[in-house]
């Protein structure tokens, strides 16, 4: 599995250092780098929207069901599954728009996690004897060699930047070490490096705000995409399913933030705030009321199509009748 996330940060490498070369800032490509990823899963959130309206829109159907079978969950699951059957709903559809975007976080985190081959895409055999090099050296050297060898070397990689010996033993092109100096430089926002880990510093440092913006956003969008939506906590399958993630993603959310680099956390925050935005106005068109209300003018649609096609029939019968009719013959 993460040799798959490492391909998908690899391709997400390139949408954002592409975004850097636009703008010179990493804070700001990781913005225009969100913006793309939600505009991909934009369709998906629209779909989401459309089954949870449906589901509210059968709230009061559902509640029948628990009420007239009690606590014979068995009997209740089958008739509710049933009446998703019956309206072309499906339950599990949150649940799936919370997946996805914890699977495109995680393409984004083997991204940053491994800078130098996914977002400035330098050779592996470079990067390995850049790695090799460094961890020679003394204090710096151990952390090399760790999950975030690559981050770590990004910090000493100032000192190590006009070392004619480290340029030819790493055989380090000049285009190489032109991405290594301007992502040196860039991936900084208000004096911060998003590549240090808030865990490093621990919970007294300006490092903590990115944790807590994670679970603030996270817990907030949350609450208010449920709120417009009226959600039931107690209905089965996509109310159930967010029920169960209610606390448990933002409080996940704040957890994995302050383990990872800022860089996570910052997307992280920006994709909340964003999602947040395209359910304000994706509840617009696909609330509840607004669904009742387009299913009954296609209900009247229907109703006079039918009545209009059942009219040209009778016309028909009626034409036919009469052309069938025996002329009279006329008296000589």
């Amino acid at each position: 599995m993460s040799d798959l996330f490492n391909i998908i940060g690899y391709i997400f490498g390139y949408v954002l250092w592409y975004a850097y070369l636009a703008v010179g800032n990493f804070a700001v490509a990781i913005l225009i780098f969100t913006v793309i990823l939600r505009i991909f899963q934009f369709p998906l959130q629209i779909k989401s929207q459309k089954s949870m309206a449906g589901s509210m829109r059968l709230s009061k159907k559902q509640q029948e069901i628990q009420e007239k079978y009690g606590r014979d969950r068995e009997k209740i699951n089958e008739e509710l599954t049933k009446l998703y059957e019956k309206e072309n709903l499906s339950p599990t559809s949150g649940c799936v728009t919370t997946l996805v975007p914890m699977f495109l976080l995680m393409g984004v985190y083997w991204t940053v996690r491994n800078p130098i081959t996914n977002t400035l895409h330098i050779a592996k055999d470079t990067v390995t004897k850049m790695l090799a090099y460094g961890q020679g050296l003394p204090v710096v050297g151990s952390g090399l060699s760790g999950y975030y060898g690559q981050v770590n070397f990004m910090s000493i990689y100032n000192e190590l930047s006009g070392n004619s010996e480290f340029i030819v033993k790493t055989g380090l092109t000049a285009a190489d070490m032109s991405k290594l100096d301007s992502f040196a430089r860039g991936f900084k926002m208000f004096g911060l490096n998003l590549l240090e880990m808030p865990s490093s510093y621990g919970i007294k440092s300006v490092f903590i705000l990115f944790p807590v913006l994670c679970f603030v956003t996270s817990f907030g969008t949350s609450l208010i995409s449920m709120k417009m939506n009226g959600t039931n906590m107690s209905l089965k399958g996509q109310q159930g399913c967010m029920n169960s993630m209610f606390l448990l993603m933002p409080l996940m959310s704040a957890w994995i933030a302050y383990s990872v680099p800022a860089a996570i956390a910052l997307y992280w925050i920006y994709s909340n705030i964003i999602g947040l935005i395209t359910t304000v106005i994706i509840h617009k068109f696909y609330n509840a009321d607004a669904m009742n209300a387009l299913d009954e003018a296609r209900r009247i649609a229907l109703l006079e199509e039918e009545e209009l096609s059942v009219k040209k029939v009778v016309k028909v019968i009626d034409n036919s009748g009469m052309s069938a009719k025996p002329k009279k013959k006329k008296k000589k």
